[in-house]
C-alpha cells in the first residue's frame, strides 16, 4: 500500500513539474534583419551587413560592397 501511495505521489509530482515547464515563456526568436537595397546594383543586403553612407542631404544609403559604395561616390549611383 505504501508503494502505491509513493507511485501516486511521484505521478502527481511529475505532472505538476511538466505543467510548470509548459508555462515558461518560449525563448524569443529574433526578428529577421531588415533588408536594404543597394542604390547602385539593386541587391538587397541585411542592414547589419551593409556598408552605410550618409549623404549630404542627410539620407542614409546602404551598399552591398565597397565597389558599389565607391561607384556611388563617383556619381554612378541611381
Amino acid at each position: 500500500m505504501g508503494y502505491l501511495a509513493y507511485r501516486a505521489y511521484r505521478k502527481i509530482k511529475e505532472s505538476v513539474g511538466l505543467e510548470q515547464r509548459r508555462k515558461q515563456p518560449s525563448p524569443q526568436i529574433s526578428a529577421p534583419d531588415t533588408l536594404m537595397q543597394d542604390p547602385v546594383c539593386g541587391t538587397f543586403v541585411p542592414r547589419k551587413e551593409a556598408l552605410k553612407m550618409v549623404g549630404e542631404d542627410g539620407k542614409e544609403y546602404f551598399f552591398c560592397s565597397e565597389g558599389c559604395l565607391k561607384r556611388f561616390r563617383r556619381g554612378g549611383g541611381t
